[in-house]
């Protein structure tokens, strides 16, 4: 029942795009699942470490995923416990790091390689930059598929066609969803571009929607997800069922009791 990090489920959570809630889902996707009963670590691959501070942590000197990534900290010794989520930190100290993986002309396989021994998990979650960058190559190096949150307006949609091209044109993980956050039904927008996104990637689009909540929005300045800040929220109600969906979909039904 056991799985390491050279398992199936290991998930890029990825956008190019910025403020398309990404973090939020990356942080209440493993926080839901790990709430659910799987075993899941959450890795902070983006030097704004929005993921990090919206669980309420932070990163002392010399720890983190930087001082992995550097080669002065095994990835064991970074890994922080909270609430029954495994975290890999990360701190503005990626940045520089992030600059050294590119004049190394560092193999995309560096930090796979470098998780190997960290075993125990079930699903590992990589919360990615907004950009395509040297750290995101590393998390698609790690990554058995990439999970898309985006908004849905017509600039996200041509943004994610981009992406889809982009990645398809690499030896990279395959898209295996997209999720539309900051949703309202109520919005014709809103359903056009959910029924476009369905129609040109289907099988891809999830069914459930993040709905737009303030809830959402203010959990992270609490340093909780949104599970631990306001459990009875639409926020949360979507947030489960998407935990369901990706349970489903990723193999976890065996493990996540969803």
């Amino acid at each position: 029942m056991a799985a390491d990090v050279s398992g199936e489920a290991r998930i890029a959570c990825l956008n190019h795009k910025g403020g398309v809630g990404k973090t939020t889902c990356a942080v209440n996707l493993a926080a839901g699942l790990a709430g659910a009963g799987a075993r899941v670590l959450a890795v902070d691959v983006d030097p704004q470490a929005h993921l990090t501070a919206s669980l309420g942590l932070a990163v002392p000197d010399g720890r983190g995923l930087a001082a992995v990534l550097d080669g002065g900290l095994p990835a064991g010794e970074a890994l922080v416990g909270i609430d029954g989520l495994t975290v890999l930190p990360a701190s503005s100290a990626l940045a520089v790091t992030e600059i050294a993986l590119s004049r190394r002309n560092t193999p995309p396989t560096l930090l796979r390689e470098l998780l190997a021994g960290c075993g125990g998990f079930d699903v590992v979650l990589f919360d990615c930059p907004p950009h395509l960058g040297p750290l995101t190559r590393q998390a698609l190096g790690a990554a058995r598929g990439v999970l898309v949150p985006m908004t849905p307006d017509y600039l996200a949609l041509q943004s994610l066609a981009w992406l889809m091209e982009t990645l398809g044109a690499t030896d990279g993980p395959a898209v295996r969803g997209i999720v539309l956050n900051r949703y309202s039904d109520r919005k014709r927008l809103h359903r056009e571009v959910g029924s476009a996104v369905a129609g040109h990637f289907p099988g891809i689009l999830f069914q459930t929607r993040i709905r737009e909540n303030v809830a959402l929005a203010e959990a992270p300045s609490h340093g909780r997800d949104i599970f631990r800040y306001a459990p009875g929220s639409a926020g949360a109600k979507d947030f489960a069922a998407l935990c369901r969906e990706v349970a489903k979909r990723f193999g976890l039904a065996g493990r996540a009791r969803t």
